[in-house]
């Protein structure tokens, strides 16, 4: 863009200059035109051919022209062969083309020569005679072209320069941009220990990287101790909890009969310390996924090996709940994965299908490729989730309106979306009439 405007501003300055120049000449061919003209004003119409002779004699240069004419536009005596067409006999001065006398021959015919530029004046006399009065314009013209064709000409070579230079310039800009952008990327998908390039040229780019990198530090200590107080908490009350369900285990082992009113309140005590050690659970799995060097397991695995392991496992699952369960999958590529870790993720994802399929619904589980890419698709006929809702049930505890006053934790999601992200996969709610449709692309 720069180099854009610097060009438009040279072309602007080029052509202003032309045209100074330009009418500067004109300007001073018309004024010597006038001058000339002039003195003719005060000569009686019998001597003007006399003065005409005079002037073409003493003429040097051979740059002025004169002309007189008949009423009827026939030559009487000049340095002109004819009356030009592109004259006016209005008193003003007009520019035509003529031919180039390089001497005048008073009373001989005046030989041709090549056609060039003049600029004269016209004016009727008192006896009905016309007299041109001008200028050959064709030196001018050519120092005219010959400074048009400069300015082209370097005009250009500016035009060139500009564009190439700001093309140049930009190049360094860019890559720093496409950095900042690349380590934006990083950042996003969790690297919070990134921050932007800062070169040393201290300019508005590393001003604003210095900026979001204090940013960045602060919004990771922020995360970071608030990651590690929810990971203590449920590391440290999990022992504890634990000890709690022993005790109300044997209390309740200890207790009168099984539909005594004690031990009805004992059994939904150990259900609720149950529930709460299950959602400890979920968060240090999520934690154990979330860290980043969790990939000592990872290899190249063929994704219909977990897939065959998951219909093996859903199979009893399903049949007791009368949903069908399909499990469809066709030739793919190997893809870099942990396979417990993608068990665990689509174990959760075809737990919550069955789970939320009423009896006679069928879930689909289809293994296929898109572009070169690894693509598992789970689909159920159950309860769905709503569009504004499919982000949300992602986050941790997230119960939609519709899974409302059924088992879980809220976590089955976002353990699903840890394993995702760490594997650098990705994850998609279809658009469905029937109940949801969840896609992970392997790439």
């Amino acid at each position: 863009m720069f180099g854009f405007l610097l060009t438009i501003g040279n072309v602007v300055l080029l052509a202003l200059i032309y045209w100074q120049t330009s009418t500067y000449l004109v300007h001073r061919v018309d004024d010597s035109i006038y001058t000339m003209s002039a003195n003719f004003k005060n000569v009686p119409p019998a001597q003007v051919l006399a003065e005409v002779n005079d002037a073409l004699a003493y003429d040097l240069r051979k740059s002025n022209i004169y002309g007189l004419f008949t009423p009827d536009l026939k030559v009487i005596t000049g340095n002109m062969n004819s009356f030009p067409t592109e004259l006016a006999v209005d008193g003003k001065i007009h520019q035509f083309a003529h031919r180039e006398l390089p001497q005048y021959r008073p009373g001989g015919n005046v030989p041709a020569a090549p056609t060039g530029l003049a600029r004269a004046i016209v004016r009727r006399l008192q006896n009905g005679e016309i007299l041109v009065v001008g200028r050959d314009f064709t030196q001018l013209a050519e120092i005219k072209t010959i400074i048009f064709n400069a300015l082209i000409v370097s005009g250009a070579v500016i035009i060139a320069i500009g564009l190439i230079s700001g093309f140049a310039l930009s190049i360094r800009p860019l890559r720093r941009i496409n950095a900042i952008r690349d380590t934006s990327r990083r950042i996003m998908q969790g690297e919070l220990s990134l921050r932007m390039p800062v070169s040393r040229r201290n300019d508005e780019l590393d001003m604003l990287a210095v900026i979001v990198n204090l940013m960045l530090e602060e919004i990771e200590r922020l995360l970071t101790e608030v990651k590690s107080v929810t990971d203590t908490l449920a590391h440290d009350l999990r022992t504890p909890l634990t000890r709690i369900r022993l005790l109300l285990y044997r209390a309740q082992q200890q207790c009168a009969p099984p539909h005594h009113p004690e031990q009805q309140l004992l059994d939904r005590a150990l259900s609720e310390t149950d529930a709460l050690l299950g959602r400890f659970r979920a968060l240090l799995r999520i934690s154990e996924i979330e860290n980043r060097q969790r990939k000592a397991g990872f290899t190249e695995i063929n994704p219909s090996d977990v897939l065959g392991q998951i219909a093996e496992l859903f199979d009893a699952l399903a049949e007791d709940k009368s949903v069908q369960l399909k499990v469809v999958y066709e030739a793919t590529g190997a893809i870099h994965a942990d396979p417990e870790l993608l068990f665990e993720a689509l174990s959760n994802l075809v737990d919550n299908a069955i789970k939320f399929t009423p009896s006679g619904g069928t879930v689909t589980v289809k293994l296929s490729e898109q572009d070169a890419v690894a693509r598992i698709d789970v689909i159920d006929t159950g309860c769905g989730i709503e569009a504004g809702e499919r982000d949300a049930v992602l986050q941790r505890f997230y119960r939609s309106n519709r899974q409302q006053g059924t088992e879980g934790y809220g976590l089955g999601l976002s353990v699903v979306a840890a394993v995702v992200h760490l594997h650098g996969f990705s994850l998609k709610f279809q658009e469905s009439k029937i109940g949801t449709h969840v896609t992970v692309f392997c790439s």
